[in-house]
C-alpha cells in the first residue's frame, strides 16, 4: 500500500490488500501527507498511544500539541452523550492557539457504527484541516465506512503481540515469539542490547502488558546506562524487573493435562498470591480461581476420555477431528495430553472435580482442596 494525496490528506490505496499494521506504519520515516480520518483497531492500547503521540508530533511540528480527546458511548442508549455535531465542530473550528486540530475518539465502535453514513463524506473531503483518530476494538473491514477509510485514510491494526509461538508449532522455542521481537525492538530505541532469549525472560517476569514492559525497559536503561555495551543480561532482569506476570488459570489447565507437576504447583502458588486479571479487574479470591479452573478443565477431560473410548474401538486422529474433539491447529497439543492422561485418570479426576465443585460451593477451603487435587493427580497416568 502506498500513500497518495487526497483532499483530506494522505491515505493508503486499498485493493484488497492486508490492512496497515502498527509496525508497518511506524516504520515509515515520513508521514506526509497525513489523512483526515484514521481508525486504530485491535487490543494493544499502548501501541495506539504511541501512534497518537507520533501523529500529534507530525501534525503540530514545532507547535505545542493540542489534542482534544473524547470518550465514545459504550452502547446505543448513550449516543446522546456525545453528539456527532460536537465532534465535527471540534474538528472544523479554528483555534486561537494552533492552525491544526487533532481529535482522538476513544471507545469509538458504537459512535462510528451509529454515524457511519454522515462520516463517509468526510473520509475523502476531510474536516477543513482537522484530523480524527478513532480507537476501536473491532475494525470490521467489511463495513462501508471501514472500506472507505482503508482507501482514503489509514486503517491501522494494533494487535497485542503473542508471547508464545502458536500451539501447533512444536518446533519453535517459546522465546521465539512476536512479543520477544517487540521487546528487542523497543530496547534498540533505548540503545539497549537484548537477544530474544533475554527479551523472553523480561516479559515472562514482567507480564505481557506493553506499558509495563516499557516501564521495565526504562528501569533497565537506568541500570545499564553507564556500561560500555549497554547489554542487558538475564541476571540483570532477575535483579531489576518487577515480578508482575499475570498468572492464568488456563495455564494451570495446560500444565495439569501435560503432567508437568513441579511447574504446575509453582504456578498455582503464584496464582494464589497474585491472582489473575479478567476484564481489567484483578481477582485473588481462591473460590473464583477454583471455579474457573473446574469450568475450564472439565470439557477438556471429557474430550480426552472420549478420544480414548474412540481409540479402543479403532478410532483415529481423523475421527477426533471429524467429531469436533479438537481443531486441527491444536492437534499436537491434544495428542500430547492424550498420552499424558489415560482414560482411567480422566474418569478419576472428573469425579474429584465434581466433588471439589460441591465442596467449594458449600463453604469448603477452596485453596487447600484444589491444592490437594493438583498434588495428588498431576502426574502423567
Amino acid at each position: 500500500m502506498t500513500a497518495r494525496s487526497s483532499k483530506g490528506g494522505g491515505g493508503s490505496k486499498s485493493d484488497g490488500a492486508t490492512a496497515l499494521t502498527f509496525q508497518s506504519i511506524m516504520a515509515r520515516k515520513k508521514w506526509d501527507p497525513l489523512p483526515a480520518f484514521v481508525v486504530l483497531g485491535g487490543n494493544a492500547d499502548f501501541m495506539k498511544e504511541l501512534f497518537i503521540q507520533r501523529f500529534g508530533q507530525t501534525v503540530f511540528g514545532e507547535e505545542e500539541p493540542l489534542v482534544q480527546r473524547f470518550d465514545g458511548p459504550t452502547n446505543e442508549s448513550q449516543l446522546s452523550s456525545l453528539p456527532l455535531a460536537q465532534v465535527l465542530d471540534e474538528l472544523r473550528t479554528l483555534s486561537f492557539f494552533s492552525s491544526q486540530r487533532l481529535v482522538v475518539l476513544r471507545e469509538a465502535d458504537t459512535f462510528l457504527t451509529a454515524h457511519s453514513e454522515p462520516l463517509l463524506s468526510f473520509v475523502n473531503s476531510g474536516f477543513s484541516g482537522g484530523h480524527l483518530v478513532a480507537l476501536v476494538k473491532n475494525a470490521d473491514r467489511r463495513r462501508k465506512l471501514m472500506k472507505a477509510i482503508e482507501k482514503d485514510g489509514w486503517l491501522v491494526q494494533c494487535q497485542q503481540p503473542y508471547d508464545r509461538p502458536p500451539p501447533w508449532d512444536t518446533r519453535t522455542p517459546d522465546w521465539d515469539s512476536d512479543l520477544s521481537r517487540w521487546v528487542v525492538n523497543r530496547a534498540k530505541l533505548k540503545e539497549l542490547q537484548l537477544d530474544l532469549q533475554t527479551a523472553f525472560a523480561l516479559h515472562s517476569q514482567a507480564g505481557t502488558d506493553l506499558a509495563i514492559i516499557e516501564e521495565e525497559l526504562e528501569k533497565l536503561r537506568t541500570v545499564v546506562g553507564s556500561s560500555s555495551t549497554r547489554k542487558v543480561t538475564i541476571e540483570t532482569i532477575q535483579r531489576v524487573v518487577g515480578d508482575t506476570h499475570d498468572q492464568s488459570v488456563f495455564d494451570l489447565v495446560e500444565l495439569f493435562l501435560d503432567g508437568r507437576r513441579q511447574e504446575l504447583l509453582q504456578e498455582y502458588h503464584n496464582l494464589l498470591r497474585r491472582g489473575f486479571v479478567s476484564r481489567g479487574t484483578r481477582t485473588t479470591d481462591p473460590t473464583a480461581i477454583v471455579l474457573l479452573f473446574v469450568g475450564a478443565i472439565i470439557p477438556r477431560l471429557r474430550a480426552l476420555r472420549r478420544a480414548h473410548a474412540m481409540g479402543a474401538s479403532g478410532g483415529t486422529q481423523d475421527d477426533w477431528l471429524s467429531v469436533g474433539l479438537v481443531k486441527r491447529p491444536f492437534l499436537p497439543r491434544f495428542e500430547r495430553q492424550f498420552r499424558a492422561v489415560s482414560a482411567k485418570k480422566a474418569n478419576r479426576v472428573l469425579s474429584k472435580l465434581y466433588d471439589l465443585d460441591r465442596a467449594v460451593k458449600t463453604g469448603g477451603d477452596s485453596a487447600r482442596l484444589l491444592g490437594l487435587l493438583l498434588t495428588e493427580h498431576s502426574k502423567p497416568a
